[in-house]
């Protein structure tokens, strides 16, 4: 399964993304060959550039974002197994060109490769905040700071009327500065009626006015506020009852399809080993292999018997098994690998000495029957 990268316009474009020119971003594909990997595309529009220019096919792409550098392997959900299983073969030796790679991504769809996920990848999220050019520091969501108000001209002969207590300032009318700044005409003293003095003019009024309106306001706004930071508690902590009741929900559906698939195959392996011991031979049929340690995958026809399961070309030619396994209490786990391969029908079967052996079956039953299998070589003696 080795491919093809003697293309020249490869190499010049993957230059060009990591010497920082303009160009920071190329797709690789077949162009309807078997092996032969050539230049589709590049341009200097980054990551949406890129995805917009995928189809639905195996493709490769190397793009810059920042500093650091990405390879996508694009494998379109419509494409084969066998293609699927080449691809993963193709995409290491597209990496061991690329060498400035500081992520490689598997993919099959289009979300999995939006800004926010590949630049998570590349560690690019996390980051100090930006410091404030004042020097003060940055508090999120807390309101703009308001300047305090300049004391007010002292009134004479009354007391004067200042407003050094007041934290958040409305701005005076003009008509009321005006008269602030201003000296309050006091009435005579010598009146009519005894030489009493007027209590308090109309100007006085209307300052005293205007400072209660000031405080009012005041009050509005610190309601206004704390109502506010409320509201945005009360939604935060709603979102984050609905994550939590999502993701309880999420693992106790996976628990009871493991359950359920777990309870499934014991129920195979006991059909699986009446079936051996009545007709004298075991399960058999096709089954696609990685052995450890390769990067190749064959097709071969599998024979299981007792603890031990043989491998051959075909179902025609079993004179001499190609390869042969031997379980018999060494699987320490077996599970699911479609993630990890981009392939259906995929599972990886780990022994105790450390290797792991990834297969693929053409069918999700065939795959379930052969895990069952598995199961019963891996029963002890």
């Amino acid at each position: 399964m080795s491919c093809d990268l003697t293309d020249p316009a490869i190499l010049e474009a993957y230059q060009a993304i990591v010497s920082g020119t303009p160009t920071n971003w190329l797709i690789l594909g077949y162009h309807d060959t078997r092996d032969k990997i050539s230049l589709y595309s590049k341009g200097t529009g980054g990551l949406e550039e890129l995805r917009s220019n995928l189809t639905e096919e195996v493709l490769y792409g190397f793009v810059r974002i920042d500093d650091r550098f990405a390879l996508l392997a694009y494998v379109s959900e419509q494409v084969s197994g066998l293609r699927r299983a080449r691809a993963l073969v193709h995409g290491k030796a597209v990496g061991a060109l690329f060498k400035n790679t500081h992520v490689q991504i598997n993919s099959s769809n289009l979300a999995e490769l939006s800004d926010e996920k590949v630049r998570s990848r590349l560690g690019l999220l996390e980051g100090p905040p930006t410091p404030d050019p004042s020097g003060s520091p940055v508090m999120p969501n807390s309101p703009a700071p308001v300047a305090a108000p300049r004391p007010m001209t002292p009134v004479s002969p009354a007391p004067p009327a200042t407003f050094n207590n007041i934290n958040t300032a409305i701005p005076t009318p003009q008509s009321v500065a005006s008269e602030v700044s201003s000296p309050v005409r006091v009435a005579s003293p010598a009146l009519s009626n005894g030489g009493t003095t007027t209590p308090r003019t109309e100007r006085q009024l209307e300052i005293e006015s205007a400072e209660r309106k000031m405080r009012e306001e005041m009050d509005r706004q610190k309601k206004a506020e704390v109502l506010k930071r409320r509201k945005e508690t009360q939604e935060r902590e709603a979102r984050e009852q609905e994550v939590f009741a999502h993701k309880q929900a999420l693992e106790l559906e996976q628990k009871r399809k493991y359950e359920s698939d777990r309870a499934a195959r014991e129920a195979m392996k006991k059909q699986l080993i009446e079936m051996e011991k009545l007709r004298g031979s075991g399960l058999s049929g096709y089954i696609t292999i990685q052995i450890h340690g390769s990067p190749f995958w064959r097709r071969r026809f599998y024979v299981m018997r007792g603890q031990a399961i043989s491998f051959y070309r075909d179902e025609f030619d079993r004179k001499s098994a190609i390869s042969e396994l031997r379980l018999g209490g060494r699987v320490v786990n077996i599970e699911d690998a479609s993630l990890d391969c981009l392939i259906p029908n995929s599972f990886r079967i780990d022994l105790y000495t450390g290797e792991s052996h990834l297969f693929f079956s053409d069918a999700t039953k065939d795959k379930e029957l052969a895990i069952a299998g598995f199961m019963k070589c891996n029963e002890s003696a």
